[in-house]
C-alpha cells in the first residue's frame, strides 16, 4: 500500500518504466500512459444494516497513435506487469483500427504543472471505524428528532489518492487530493403520507461535520408533510435552492459550454461568444485551482494544468472548456478541463473511460439577499424547489428545452413560504432562463456536483401540478 508523501514519486516512477517498455514495442507509434490510485473507506446504515469498508481502488489506461490512427486499453492495477499488458493490447489493437481521425493532432505538450488543492491531514486517518461512528450518529439524531420519522440512513466516505500521466512528447505529471463527505437521509410519515429530506457535507478542507445533521435532514422531512395539490397549470417564478440551483447549472451552462458540443455544432452557444447570454448580475467561473475546490488538481487528466477559466462575465459568454482535442480543433489551447470517468454522478471508475470534458470548479456569484430575503421579495405566488428534479441531467442540452419533476416545492405567496406541494412539473428553456434570471442570493454552498452556488430567483418557468 502506497503512502500519501510518495504517491505521486512511485507513480511517476511506474510511469516512466512503461513508457520506456513501450517505446521497445514500436518506436512509430506515440504513447500515453495514466495511472489511478485511490484509498477509500465507505460506512452505509440502510434499513438498520451496517456495511463498511477499506480497500484500494487502482488501474492503468493506455493510449497508442500512429498516422490519426487511436487505440485504448485499460486495466486494473498499476503493476508493471498490468502496465504492460494494457500496452500490448493498444498495440494490438492499433493494428486492427482502420478509421482514421484525422482531427487527431497528438497528445497533450508538456507545461509546467498547476498547483493541488489543500486538505485537511486528518483525512487521511480516517477509516471504516470512524465512519461508522459518524453513521450512527447521524441516523440516531434523525430516528431521536421525532416520532413521525419513519426511518433514517446514512452514508460516509473518506478517501486519498492521486493519479499520474505521462507520454512519449515527455510529458510526466502527477497530482494528489483528498476528500470526505457524508449524507443522511429521513423519511417522515404521517397517516399514509410519506416525504424525505436530507442533508451532505462534503469537503477537504476540513472533517466532514455531522453535528445537527441528522435533525435537519429529519426537520426537512417534517416540512414537507401536510403536502397539497397545486391543482392548476400556469407560469410563475421559481426560487431554487442551492442544491437545486447546482443541478440547474451543471445540465445547462455546465454541458453546453463543453468543447465537444461546442465544436461539433450541437451547443446553442457555439457562436455567441462576448455576447449577452444572462443577467448581468451573473458570473460563473470555473477555477480548476480554487485551493478548497473538491476537484483541485495540478494537472487534468491529460497532463495539462488546470487553471482559472471566466465562462461568464457579468452575462457575457467569454469562454469554453476544452481538452488538448478539441481546443485544437477549435483553433485554441486547452483550458485545462480534460477528465477521465463518470465525473460526480457516474460509477465509472477514471481508468476505464477515454479523456472527456468536464467543469472542475464552479462558482456563480452572489447577490446581497439571504433566502428569506428572496422568498419576501416575490409577488404573487411562486414555487420554491428545494432538491434537484428528477429528469433534469437527462435534459435537451441541444435546444435547452427540459421538463422535470420537482418533489420538493413549497408554495410562496405574496412574500411568504405557505405549505408544501405535492410534486409538480415544471418545464421551460435553459437559455432563456439565464436571461431571465431575477436575482442571485448571498447563500453561497459547496454542492456535490463541484459546484458553488447561491440561491437562484428565475422568471417564467411553466409549472404544472
Amino acid at each position: 500500500m502506497m503512502e500519501y508523501e510518495n504517491l505521486k514519486s512511485e507513480l511517476l516512477s511506474s510511469v516512466d518504466t512503461g513508457l520506456k517498455y513501450a517505446r521497445t514495442k514500436d518506436s512509430k507509434v506515440e504513447f500515453e500512459l495514466y495511472l489511478f490510485y485511490q484509498r477509500i473507506s465507505k460506512a452505509n446504515i440502510k434499513q438498520g444494516v451496517v456495511e463498511a469498508t477499506d480497500g484500494i481502488i487502482e488501474g492503468n489506461a493506455v493510449r497508442a497513435s500512429e498516422k490519426n490512427r487511436v487505440s485504448f486499453a485499460s486495466s486494473s492495477g498499476i503493476s508493471i506487469d498490468r502496465i504492460k499488458r494494457s500496452i500490448n493490447e493498444a498495440v494490438a489493437s492499433l493494428k486492427s483500427v482502420s478509421i482514421k481521425d484525422t482531427r487527431f493532432k497528438g497528445f497533450c505538450e508538456p507545461k509546467k504543472p498547476g498547483k493541488e488543492g489543500i486538505f485537511a491531514s486528518e483525512i487521511l486517518n480516517l477509516g471504516k471505524e470512524e465512519l461508522i461512528n459518524y453513521a450512527k450518529g447521524l441516523v440516531k439524531d434523525g430516528l431521536g428528532f421525532d416520532n413521525k420519522i419513519l426511518m433514517a440512513e446514512a452514508n460516509c466516505e473518506a478517501e486519498w489518492g492521486g493519479f499520474a500521466i505521462g507520454n512519449t512528447l515527455g510529458l510526466q505529471q502527477a497530482s494528489r487530493s483528498a476528500l470526505n463527505n457524508c449524507y443522511v437521509y429521513c423519511m417522515a410519515k404521517d397517516k399514509e403520507e410519506r416525504r424525505v429530506g436530507y442533508e451532505f457535507d462534503i469537503s477537504r478542507k476540513s472533517l466532514i461535520k455531522t453535528e445537527g445533521m441528522g435533525e435537519k435532514a429529519a426537520q426537512k422531512a417534517i416540512n414537507l408533510l401536510g403536502a397539497r395539490k397545486l391543482d392548476k397549470a400556469t407560469v410563475l417564478p421559481t426560487v431554487w435552492k442551492p442544491i437545486a440551483a447546482a443541478s440547474y447549472f451543471y445540465a445547462s451552462l455546465g454541458q453546453s459550454t463543453r468543447g465537444q458540443p461546442v465544436v461539433e455544432k450541437r451547443s446553442p452557444l457555439t457562436d455567441k461568444i462576448n455576447e449577452q447570454i444572462a443577467n448581468p448580475n451573473l458570473t460563473v467561473i470555473d477555477d480548476g485551482q480554487k485551493p478548497t475546490g473538491i476537484m483541485t488538481d495540478a494537472v487534468d487528466a491529460e497532463g495539462y494544468p488546470q487553471q482559472k477559466n471566466v465562462i461568464v462575465d457579468k452575462g457575457r459568454l467569454k469562454q469554453f472548456m476544452f481538452d488538448t482535442y478539441y481546443a485544437r480543433i477549435y483553433g485554441t489551447e486547452s483550458t485545462g478541463n480534460c477528465s477521465r470517468g463518470g465525473g460526480p454522478f457516474g460509477p465509472t471508475l477514471p481508468y476505464e473511460t477515454s479523456p472527456t470534458i468536464s467543469p472542475r470548479s464552479i462558482e456563480i456569484s452572489t447577490g446581497n439577499k439571504n433566502i428569506d430575503d428572496l422568498i419576501a421579495s416575490i409577488d404573487g405566488q411562486a414555487i420554491l424547489i428545494t432538491d434537484a428534479p428528477i429528469g433534469i441531467f437527462h435534459s435537451n442540452v441541444s435546444t435547452g428545452e427540459f421538463s422535470v419533476v420537482a418533489g420538493s416545492v413549497f408554495l410562496i405567496q405574496n412574500g411568504t413560504k405557505k405549505w408544501p406541494l405535492q410534486p409538480v412539473a415544471v418545464s421551460g428553456n435553459f437559455y432563456e432562463g439565464f436571461e431571465k434570471l431575477l436575482e442571485l442570493g448571498n447563500d453561497l454552498t459547496t454542492t456535490p456536483f463541484a459546484i458553488e452556488t447561491p440561491s437562484l430567483v428565475f422568471d417564467g418557468f411553466s409549472i404544472v401540478g
